[in-house]
């Protein structure tokens, strides 16, 4: 493929983008998007420099960001991340107050929860995902209450077992996150013809669930943190059924809607809209971690650890928190994302599964008729660009002479950040 070829593919893929902010943004919003880019970015000789007022999440996924600020990876990329030292402590997917009141322009969230609020909130998507939570679990207290697993090895078949299950719960007190998407539990409910409304249902923050689950407030609880799910399973407490569960033995089309549980990087159209490369750098920088998790598991979270746990309020190990990435959280490295937003068919193709829940809410009248997934996210807009300035990189890299514009280029595509790699490979052949 020629270098004009490429050059006319990112173009297409950037107003590509310009016309999806256009579709899922209010006529204002519509009128800034105008302005992205037609084309592909200039090649040059520096990075620019922006300061970016974020976010991050009291989860230990979406804090992995706070590794990239401790290793001096964003200052690579030329953001600066304030407040210092790791940015604001807001909590995305409690509420999105803190994008819509611009108290800060990027945060880590939970792209489902922006769903149930498409109605009135239109301005809000994702454009980064690095994972994939396994986190939806009903816990109790161990050995005193029955367990899938038992109940299954008891000689249930798997519906028997899950309405064994959840008929323990029928009246009795049990504390869910507060904002939480219902579905897991809508579904396994409706196993022993009950609803929600069947228990005693009290909403609490994720930290605030373990206090009230240890001081005996309730038997049975169910939180959405990964480090208070490890705090309350190392303590005493045991899953009697969990998300893996359900997505082992439901038929697939039963829980397209249920993976729905990813987690990535919010944005509001507008910020997209005029700041797009500086998201691309942002989500160099993600991609970049990931590939730190696979080869050096403890070493990355132990940047993180003290920050999480001061946050959360845990006491969270470096071994306890190296394995929630190896089981709570399917982390997708640059390779492996094609799944999400390039190969249909596959089981977390983000289009088919968000588009499955968008249509389960609107089903329920919890949110009217007409939104899409492109409502919600950039985020395959975002990785096919990267992939398509990969691929330009590529090509520029190999017309360009030996010297320091080609080894910064280089460094820069071995550490995901492709959009500079081009610009610095081209400046370098020009």
């Amino acid at each position: 493929m020629t270098r004009h070829s490429k050059r006319l593919l990112l173009t297409a893929g950037i107003a590509g983008f310009a016309l999806l902010l256009s579709a899922c943004a209010p006529q204002s919003e519509a009128e800034t998007a105008a302005a992205a880019p037609a084309e592909m970015a200039e090649p040059g000789d520096s990075i620019p420099e922006v300061d970016l007022h974020a976010g991050f999440s009291p989860y230990a996924d979406e804090l992995l960001a706070v590794a990239g600020i401790e290793n001096g990876y964003f200052d690579e990329v030329g953001i600066t991340i304030s407040p210092e030292p790791n940015g604001e402590q807001v909590d995305l997917i409690a509420a999105l107050t803190p994008l819509l009141n611009k108290q800060i322009e990027v945060g880590s969230g939970y792209p489902p929860a922006i769903v149930s609020q498409l109605d009135s909130v239109d301005n809000v998507v994702t454009f980064a995902i690095s994972d994939v939570f396994y986190g939806y679990r009903i816990l109790a207290p161990a050995g005193e209450y029955t367990t899938l697993a038992e109940a299954m090895e008891g000689g249930e078949s798997y519906g028997e077992a899950v309405a064994t299950v959840v008929e323990q719960l029928r009246g009795q007190p049990v504390i869910l996150r507060e904002g939480v998407v219902p579905t897991f539990y809508e579904l396994i409910l409706e196993k022993a013809g009950m609803t929600l409304d069947d228990l005693e249902v009290t909403y609490l923050a994720n930290p605030d669930i373990v206090r009230a689950g240890f001081s005996g407030q309730a038997d049975f609880t169910s939180p959405t943190g990964a480090a208070q799910i490890t705090s309350m399973e190392l303590d005493g407490w045991e899953p009697i059924i969990e998300l893996r569960d359900v997505i082992d033995n439901e038929p697939s089309e039963a829980t397209v809607s249920l993976r729905s549980t990813f987690s990535g990087y919010l944005t509001t159209t507008e910020y997209a809209a005029d700041n797009y490369e500086t998201l691309l750098r942002f989500t160099s920088v993600v991609y970049r971690l990931i590939d730190d998790l696979e080869a050096d598991p403890e070493g990355t979270v132990e940047r993180f650890r003290d920050y999480l746990n001061s946050y959360t309020g845990s006491e969270v190990s470096t071994e306890e928190l190296a394995s929630m990435f190896d089981g709570l959280y399917s982390m997708r490295n640059f390779e492996d994302a094609s799944e999400l937003y390039l190969d249909e068919g596959e089981p977390f193709y983000f289009d088919e599964v968000m588009g499955a829940q968008i249509d389960d809410l609107a089903e329920t009248g919890v949110i009217g008729t007409g939104h899409t997934p492109d409502s919600l996210s950039i985020a395959g807009q975002v990785y096919r660009d990267l992939v398509q300035y990969r691929e330009a990189a590529d090509e520029a890299l190999v017309d360009a002479p030996d010297g320091d514009l080609k080894s910064r280029a280089q460094e820069q595509y071995d550490h995901r950040n492709y959009l500079d790699a081009y610009r610095l490979a081209a400046a370098a052949a020009s």
